[in-house]
């Protein structure tokens, strides 16, 4: 089944390449089709205006960007790691040092993102032109290693959020162009701008090298004596996120030798940072700092780091700060006193009474309160998980006669998106004003918002809301969270809009980690795994996960498979096989477990077409050695196919291989013999070997070996071995061991004797039989809940 999604897709998302787009105002967004007409292909020159999941149409005379600011010059250079990698010859060093300063230039106002993969391409595409250097002409070397173009180098990479992935090779690039820089005045006269050595600081602390940075920041002290803000802040920050607690201690004794000081307003201003980035490991080491003059933190800084401990469950190291502040409470530390008694288990009643007590024993309590508090005591509820806690706190506000703000009313909006609460979220979106501006400024709550709408349905309804959210997202390119990526792609997958999904993954797909990527395959790989859908619908997503996520392992192709067995598309199954084949890397080929379970899958579905193509590909395969379970479900392939003179081949075959026959090999056995022409004599003497060899058996070989007796229609045989069950493997026969039997034997006649005999020598087990259900086959009747073990 060749699948529908546009092959220019595709193929940019092969090539990495940027998706030019003629039918939307941007380059990225898509016109979502309807699903009941997703397989109309209007021509270029109709238009017709339409909502769509991310923004309103617009007319094509609108001239369209060639590539979104986040893969601008990414095409030329990964064009440049392929010549590479094939020994081909590069593209020019003209298109490359406009590739390298491109990319920088539309990140100078937005750094956005910067992932492994793009942090590879340009360390590549530097050491490539770097070993060019002397064949570049003057624009071109300009272009990339002048002192211009280097700083601009270092403000985007300071900038960008750098991944944990690309973190190293940031750096890495950082420390070449930051040389760079050093060599254009000479080493030893360090000239270099303040600003570039605070912004090659900041660099280094922020991605993972504080070491550096501090070695930096004491060769040009001269330079940066007297910053505004001292560049050893950065330091310090970025020892904090290492958990470097001794270095932490070291620069503030060197602080106090060389006459700065770590003051409070210093340390708060630091905690204050680490807290907006919400790392609770390094606000913790930076506030057991030792300030300057033996100075305490502010009152101000206690009382936010107490919050931000409580609403982390830090509650043990937030009580030793709380004993430090005053035992009445201020401006500054009633709000903290409140949300205390909270974290100990007090409700909002209690907190109202608390509240009463502190202004009967000083009014002047009374002035201190204002919707702050009840945003710290909604917002702590939110922590918790406690959609009805956050409720009653919220309820404060009007007891106390205070207003609303906008905080309050985001804070209310995730108190119900944590309910899931689908009528009271739009209730609370309804009430906020500016909703374009409130989603871009808070994009956490954002991201969690439009995944529980996404999880929640695809209703037309829902679908409505997510792309009002979404437009002001897409407009200004923001990068989602991987979880509300993955949570759209559901929603857009189960709307079987399949034009909306790669239109939404291809611009995307390039901002997130392999981690990240997984989370977003797997919303993917769910429909396709999804056995409610039609397979055709699977198929299609299955079209976009291998062409979007060409990494994805050996298990999950199998999967995937398997899946299409299940459906009995033996077709597509064995055409994802195929895939894997064709891999070009050794792990992502078949293995023998994908052998095995391909061959039992073509023996569910009875596929004799696409078995030998499968055998035939086994037998061209020299990186897969024929174990004993392959074979064995190659025999069972080709018994399921009417081939049992070839499946009694492949039992001759393991009867000569090292490993040889297991217990499954002898059950398989007993199947062929089912079907082949001397079947009987060949299951009795398999038995007498059996008996000879003292091989164990268990119930189910044993009712194999009568199920194989049945199909031939020897009925007395098969009656004797149910009769001598007990004796011969010291299990009596059971309800399914008759209905085995009954189903085994073919025609209504041997039927109706099987039954006669049942009724009169195993009363019980037939009359446990009865009331199940026997649908008409072939072969005559067969109960339904009644059927043999699957053998691999």
């Amino acid at each position: 089944m060749q699948s529908h999604l546009t092959r220019h897709v595709f193929r940019a998302i092969l090539n990495n390449e940027p998706l030019c787009s003629t039918r939307c105002r941007h380059q990225f967004l898509h016109m979502a089709s309807n699903p009941r007409s997703r397989r109309t292909r209007l021509p270029c020159s109709h238009f017709t205006q339409r909502r769509s999941l991310f923004a309103f149409g617009a007319p094509q005379s609108v001239e369209q960007p060639t590539a979104l600011p986040s893969e601008t010059g990414l095409k030329e250079m990964s064009d440049l790691i392929r010549a590479m990698s094939k020994k081909r010859r590069a593209p020019p060093n003209e298109v490359l040092t406009k590739a390298f300063q491109d990319f920088f230039a539309a990140r100078l106002e937005h750094a956005g993102v910067i992932t492994g993969f793009q942090a590879h391409l340009l360390l590549s595409t530097w050491k490539y032109l770097k070993a060019q250097q002397e064949e570049l002409e003057s624009t071109e070397w300009s272009a990339v290693f002048s002192t211009e173009a280097l700083e601009s180098i270092l403000l985007v990479l300071s900038e960008a959020e750098c991944l944990p992935e690309s973190a190293p090779i940031v750096r890495k690039l950082a420390r070449f162009a930051f040389l760079e820089i050093c060599s254009h005045y000479g080493f030893d006269a360090n000239p270099v701008s303040r600003s570039t050595l605070i912004t090659y600081i900041n660099l280094l602390s922020s991605n993972g090298d504080p070491d550096e940075a501090a070695q930096v920041f004491e060769k040009f002290s001269l330079q940066l004596r007297d910053c505004n803000q001292s560049p050893w802040l950065a330091v310090m920050k970025g020892f904090a996120l290492k958990g470097d607690w001794r270095r932490i201690q070291r620069i503030t004794k060197m602080l106090e030798t060389q006459g700065s000081k770590f003051d409070a307003v210093s340390h708060e201003e630091l905690i204050k940072i680490l807290i907006g980035q919400n790392l609770l490991t390094a606000a913790k080491a930076i506030y057991d700092c030792a300030i300057s003059d033996g100075q305490e933190p502010s009152l101000s800084t206690k009382a936010r780091v107490i919050k931000f401990a409580l609403l982390n469950s830090e509650v043990e190291w937030a009580g030793f700060i709380f004993q430090t502040l005053p035992q009445t409470p201020t401006a500054e530390t009633l709000n903290t006193m409140l949300l205390w008694d909270v974290a100990h288990g007090k409700k909002a009643s209690d907190i109202s009474d608390s509240l009463q007590e502190l202004v009967r024993q000083d009014p002047e309590v009374r002035s201190f309160l204002n919707i702050s508090t009840v945003n710290d005591l909604v917002e702590y509820a939110n922590s918790s998980g406690n959609p009805q806690l956050a409720a009653e706190f919220a309820a404060l506000a009007h007891q106390w006669g205070l207003e609303f703000d906008t905080t309050t009313r985001l804070l209310q909006l995730e108190s119900r998106i944590q309910a899931r609460d689908i009528s009271g979220t739009f209730q609370s979106l309804q009430a906020l004003d500016h909703t374009s501006t409130m989603a871009t400024e808070n994009l956490p709550l954002m991201n969690k918002l439009i995944t529980m709408l996404c999880l929640s349905g695809s209703k037309d309804a829902l679908f409505d809301q997510i792309s009002l959210l979404l437009d002001p997202l897409f407009e200004s390119d923001i990068r989602l969270e991987a979880r509300t990526v993955a949570a759209l792609t559901h929603m857009l997958l189960y709307r079987h809009d399949w034009d909306a999904v790669s239109e939404l993954l291809r611009p995307r797909l390039g901002l997130y980690e392999s981690e990240e990527r997984n989370e977003i395959r797997d919303a993917v790989l769910k429909f396709v795994l999804d056995l409610d859908q039609a397979s055709e619908d699977a198929w299609e997503a299955y079209g976009l996960l291998q062409i979007a996520f060409p990494e994805m392992s050996v298990g999950i192709r199998t999967d995937i498979m398997s899946c299409f067995f299940k459906r009995e598309k033996s077709d597509l199954a064995c055409m994802v096989f195929g895939h894997m084949r064709q891999a070009d890397t050794l792990s992502q080929r078949p293995k023998p477990d994908t052998y095995a379970r391909c061959f039992q899958g073509i023996a569910g579905t009875a596929d004799p077409t696409n078995l030998e193509l499968v055998h035939n590909m086994l037998k061209l395969d020299l990186e897969v050695d024929l174990d004993t379970r392959i074979l064995n479900a190659l025999m069972l392939a080709y018994t399921a196919c009417e081939m049992p003179e070839k499946s009694m081949e492949i039992f001759r075959d393991i009867l000569q291989t090292d490993e040889g026959p297991n217990a499954t090999t002898i059950a398989i056995f007993f199947k062929v013999c089912e079907k082949h022409h001397n079947g009987t004599q060949e299951a009795m003497k398999m038995m007498s070997k059996i008996k000879l060899l003292e091989i164990p058996v268990d119930r189910k070989l044993y009712s194999a070996y009568i199920e194989a007796l049945a199909a031939q229609c020897e009925f007395d045989q098969a009656t004797d071995a149910i009769n001598k069950m007990q004796d011969e493997i010291s299990f009596s026969p059971t309800r399914t061991t008759i209905g085995l039997f009954y189903n085994a034997i073919p025609y209504p006649y041997w039927k109706d004797q099987v039954e006669a005999w049942a009724k009169t020598n195993y009363p019980e087990q037939w009359a446990q039989l009865e009331p199940l259900n026997r649908t008409e086959h072939e072969e005559g009747l067969q109960f339904d809940s009644i059927s043999s073990p699957v053998y691999i």
